[in-house]
């Protein structure tokens, strides 16, 4: 029903496939699109260029990314009214059918307040993207990281990334597998600004990133050179609430931590 309508006003198969994605996705770049839709990036980036030009979809840009972001659905009215000076016999019709649909598609839609912003990072560039962004922390980072994935995919990255976060004043409390690269890392934490904690690697080790700072989640897969940078206060608030579960317990299984017992004489 729905796409039936959107075709009659003026959409074609492939525009209301972009379109409705682009609604149920929020602000996205072409190349996140492109893969739900399955179409190639670029045939992908030109639909979106043709639904900006029509008005229901918006273009801004964020940290060097091109990001399109889906208008209020009553902007297909707009649409329409638009076409009145060619369609006059018909243009009534076209609006009372999109009317009929209008609670369908505002429903998959919320205005960009009241739901998480989600920005998808690819490749090398796009990691360091994401990690540009921490450096803008108006307060404590809280992190669950593993030193191999971070020094594995971005070796000559973090020969400075340190020494800026420091110099921008931004601490950092941190998780670590335990492992000999974490052990050498964390004799830095005082001129690093970190606060870590190391967990037994043999049962709690990870790859992926997970860092919480500004209402912000960033996850990093270190191994799919993706970053995920999902903004909400709602999640941020959860996973903090998480966060500080597995710093307590962290806390008890550093060994680093644990008191040296005296030798019995």
């Amino acid at each position: 029903m729905i796409k039936n309508v959107l075709q009659n006003i003026g959409l074609n198969e492939k525009e209301i496939e972009v379109y409705l994605t682009n609604l149920n996705l929020g602000s996205q770049p072409a190349s996140v699109i492109a893969r739900r839709v399955k179409i190639p990036r670029n045939t992908t980036r030109f639909i979106l260029d043709k639904l900006v030009e029509k008005g229901v979809i918006e273009k801004t840009k964020r940290a060097n990314t091109q990001l399109y972001r889906p208008e209020e659905p009553r902007n297909l009215v707009n649409l329409l009214e638009s076409q009145r000076v060619d369609m006059n016999a018909k243009i009534d019709t076209k609006i009372a059918q999109l009317s009929s649909v209008m609670a369908e598609l505002e429903s998959r839609f919320r205005p960009e307040s009241t739901k998480p912003k989600v920005t998808f990072y690819e490749g090398d560039d796009g990691l360091k993207k994401v990690y540009e962004d921490t450096l803008k922390s108006q307060e404590t980072i809280r992190s669950l990281a593993s030193f191999e994935g971070m020094h594995g995919a971005l070796p000559e990255y973090f020969k400075t990334y340190y020494k800026r976060r420091v110099a921008n004043k931004i601490d950092i409390r941190s998780i670590h597998p335990d492992t000999p690269l974490a052990r050498e890392r964390t004799r830095h934490d005082a001129k690093e600004g970190r606060h870590s904690r190391l967990i037994p690697r043999e049962k709690y080790d990870f790859n992926p990133e997970i860092q919480f700072y500004d209402n912000k989640i960033v996850i990093t897969s270190w191994k799919e050179k993706l970053g995920i940078l999902i903004e909400s206060h709602e999640i941020y608030e959860a996973m903090g609430v998480l966060f500080e579960l597995a710093w307590k317990e962290a806390t008890s299984m550093d060994k680093r931590r644990r008191p040296i017992k005296a030798r019995k004489r």
